[in-house]
């Protein structure tokens, strides 16, 4: 079996996810235009006074300034917030069950009987995880754009598209340490729950005001 045959099997087998993940971005993405628009209304009719009133809260400010500018806005919905979580469990959950997965319904052996190496094996499967991570968000960001454009939105779309590919390559790098992880593991869950803490410690100093010096 030649290594392209490999990495289309990974993919044949992870077909559902590709669906799954473009219906979800589709969803998110007239979530996400569509709430900016209702939200929009809404701001525009509170009264004066009481926008003087909320201003006085870190909270309100924080929603003014998102909802005042449509970058910002997709930004935080989008790279800063579902592109990070959502793109986590999707990375946790293929890691965890290309490798671990494999071994725990014992069908590793296929790999290990055919004229292939293990590295090859290896290559084929993160490659393909890798194809299929890229096509879920960058598909998810196409779908954002699409709606956008349809409902007459205008954004800065060069630095979202920096801020993306600052996204994706923390969330392959996640993946691949997820994968390092799951050959160490003969369960799936287990794997997972290890790849998932270690993204949970990671994330820890983000929580936290940045000290200054």
């Amino acid at each position: 079996m030649t290594f392209n045959n490999l990495v289309r099997k990974e993919l044949h087998q992870m077909r559902w996810i590709v669906i799954i993940g473009i219906l979800f971005g589709l969803a998110l993405a007239a979530l996400i235009v569509g709430t900016f628009h209702y939200i929009g209304e809404i701001v525009e009719e509170i009264p004066p006074e009481i926008l003087e009133l909320l201003a006085h809260y870190e909270i309100s400010r924080d929603l003014f300034f998102i909802f005042s500018d449509y970058t910002v806005y997709v930004w935080s919905q989008w790279q800063a917030k579902n592109l990070f979580q959502v793109g986590a469990l999707l990375a946790i959950v293929i890691a965890a069950t290309q490798f671990a997965g494999e071994v725990s319904r014992r069908t590793i052996g296929f790999y290990l009987t055919r004229p292939v190496s293990r590295r090859s094996g290896y290559l084929a499967k993160t490659l393909a995880g890798m194809i299929v991570l890229l096509a879920v968000f960058i598909g998810g960001t196409f779908l954002i754009w699409a709606g956008s454009a349809i409902m007459g939105y205008g954004a800065d779309w060069g630095k979202l598209f920096v801020a993306l590919l600052a996204g994706l390559v923390w969330m392959l790098a996640y993946y691949h340490f997820g994968c390092i992880i799951s050959t160490l593991n003969r369960e799936p869950v287990t794997a997972g729950v290890i790849i998932g803490a270690a993204g949970v410690l990671l994330s820890v100093p983000g929580l936290f005001d940045a000290c200054l010096l």
